[in-house]
């Protein structure tokens, strides 16, 4: 099996050996396909140093990898993965602690994309705690947090109750009037991938 991948629309090119580990310094979330190869987001604890401005580190040289265009390498950036982001705030943190709570997601591109306007994503909430009528929520992509090929979406001021269970995966992101691009190709000639459904769903369980 080849340790990397050059697949279009394929979501596991991405260089086997890096783990999917979030905590760890070379999580395989912050890789991502440049003309120069697969390389490691600028700024991030793998780099040494906190310079997000910095040429991201190669870790496989393979060149014209991201493509030019609709039509070499591996052509529109493909979803490879997607995650809750728990804060450390009692409205971040995703419990039941607060009435008041952020809901923030993170989707992963296989190459760096560029979000124009407010697209969004939506989580459902199966109200499995006390009461009914929580969620669905509709996340608004946001820049805070999101670096080149990992963007976040978020909504404040929620109510969720122990024992909800959230899910994110069970619809596509939506344009919202807004453009998710290619950043290598430039501009908004080159549509960036919308789709999750080939993701397992990702479940978050409310704790109180």
């Amino acid at each position: 099996m080849p340790l990397w991948g050059t697949d279009q629309a394929s979501a596991s090119n991405k260089p086997k050996y890096l783990p999917e580990d979030e905590n760890s310094d070379y999580t395989k979330g912050n890789a991502y396909a440049t003309q120069s190869g697969w390389v490691m987001q600028a700024g991030t604890a793998a780099s040494g140093n906190d310079n997000a401005s910095a040429t991201p580190e190669v870790l496989v040289a393979i060149g014209d990898l991201a493509g030019a265009d609709a039509t070499s390498g591996l052509r529109a950036p493909t979803i490879t993965d997607m995650r809750f982001v728990i804060g450390t705030t009692a409205t971040t943190d995703l419990t039941a602690g607060s009435s008041a709570q952020t809901i923030t997601v993170e989707i992963t591109w296989d190459e760096a994309v560029t979000i124009a306007g407010s697209p969004t994503i939506a989580v459902t909430n199966g109200n499995e705690g006390t009461g009914s009528g929580r969620g669905p929520y509709t996340l608004v992509a946001t820049a805070t947090g999101s670096t080149a090929n990992r963007k976040r979406f978020t909504l404040a001021s929620q109510t969720i109750v122990a024992d909800d269970v959230l899910t994110l995966g069970t619809a596509n992101i939506q344009l919202a009037g807004g453009t998710i691009s290619d950043t290598v190709v430039g501009g908004t000639t080159l549509a960036a991938s919308l789709d999750v459904s080939g993701l397992t769903d990702v479940t978050h369980t409310v704790l109180a």
